[in-house]
């Protein structure tokens, strides 16, 4: 993905980086009627760039998909009282000890609040996949509005804040947890191919960004409440907030 974006105008890379994350995000999101709708809509604007990209193939499969052959998929994998194998959010991959879990929810929430973003609001987890994958789609967007309008220091400012998530929230669990999924989910399905496109986009972002997340090791904490969340909702005017905690180096 580098390589192929690296040929692009930064907005235009940046365009690309915005509706990746946004299919994934919907991707790993229960498949709902709606969500649905979103992921076809999602995978026809990635496909319509007519990127090289490890998301090709998972755009072209999205613009086809149905409620019939996602919703049982996705119970069998992703749900904890089906398997706990692939818990979809980030907490349960690096504690059991439920202090430890809540204390990482709250950096996570942290970073979203740092931006305006509410995490909270219809009961979200704001470690859930789909909710982080979203948030970088939000920063590669406040990226792209600060280059055309506010200047290069609040440009920086974001694409940090990118390498920060990235280097200590996604990038340390998202590739894995595409590995993971990618041999339980049923050959062919779509969801095969998405933990496939996960892993290989995350590991591009984290080659893109120069970071080196400390990736996680061994099977995941089953001691945790079943996931509450079902999607991202970060979507809102692409204007930056004041980011006391994010300076630009």
């Amino acid at each position: 993905m580098a390589t192929a974006l690296a040929c692009r105008s930064p907005i235009e890379a940046l365009a690309a980086r915005v509706a990746g994350y946004s299919l994934l995000a919907h991707a790993f999101a229960y498949p709902d009627a709606e969500r649905i709708a979103a992921i076809r809509e999602a995978g026809a604007e990635f496909a319509a760039m007519g990127l090289h990209s490890p998301l090709s193939g998972l755009a072209r499969l999205a613009m086809t998909a149905t409620p019939a052959e996602m919703e049982a998929e996705y119970v069998r994998l992703f749900t904890l009282g089906s398997s706990p194998d692939c818990p979809t959010f980030e907490t349960a991959y690096f504690s059991a000890d439920a202090t430890q879990q809540t204390t990482r929810m709250a950096d996570i929430a942290g970073f979203y609040r740092a931006f305006g973003v509410d995490a909270t609001s219809g009961g979200m987890r704001p470690d859930d996949l789909p909710v982080e994958l979203e948030f970088m789609s939000f920063l590669c967007q406040k990226e792209a509005y600060a280059t055309e309008h506010l200047g290069a220091p609040r440009m920086k400012q974001a694409a940090r804040a990118q390498r920060m998530f990235l280097g200590e929230h996604l990038g340390c669990w998202g590739a894995a947890f595409g590995r993971r999924i990618a041999p339980r989910a049923t050959p062919g399905h779509f969801y095969q191919l998405a933990g496939l496109a996960l892993a290989e986009w995350i590991a591009d972002e984290c080659a893109l960004l120069r970071v080196r997340p400390e990736e996680v090791t061994g099977e995941p904490s089953a001691v945790w409440g079943e996931p509450i969340s079902h999607g991202p909702e970060f979507a809102g005017p692409a204007m930056l907030v004041p980011l006391e905690d994010i300076e630009v180096q």
